[in-house]
């Protein structure tokens, strides 16, 4: 049994770093961009259809509290790797926080335009 309990792992092992490794070259040759990863889209005030690309800061805090969260887990696993690491609460509220903020961002951007957009309306 505990020969297969360590293939199962080495195969894992293997699979994942395939998956890295794919992800790494697709990266490095350009196949997946990076270039508009912290833009988001919002309505153009001026076309009902047309949208805007500007640069989302709920995004850059989101990805911000996900880097900063799973380095806490990968110390914690690198620390202790007997064991799950337990999740303290104040991480998960910080973390939920975060989805929170870029999601109303997101739909309020969608929906309703730029905050900017709103007030250069009512200012006219």
């Amino acid at each position: 049994m505990t020969r297969i309990v360590q293939l199962a792992a080495w195969e894992g092992a293997i699979l994942l770093a395939g998956f890295f490794g794919v992800l790494f070259w697709k990266l490095m040759t350009g196949s997946i961009s990076l270039d508009c990863l912290l833009y988001g889209d919002a309505r153009d005030g001026t076309a009902p259809a047309a949208m805007l690309t500007f640069f989302s800061p709920g995004r850059a805090q989101l990805l911000m509290f996900t880097v900063v969260a799973a380095g806490y887990f990968l110390l914690q696993v690198i620390h202790d790797p007997t064991r799950f690491p337990q999740v303290p609460d104040p991480l998960i509220k910080t973390l939920g926080g975060s989805q929170v903020v870029y999601l109303a961002g997101k739909a309020q951007a969608l929906f309703v335009g730029r905050i900017r957009d709103l007030v250069d309306r009512r200012m006219q």
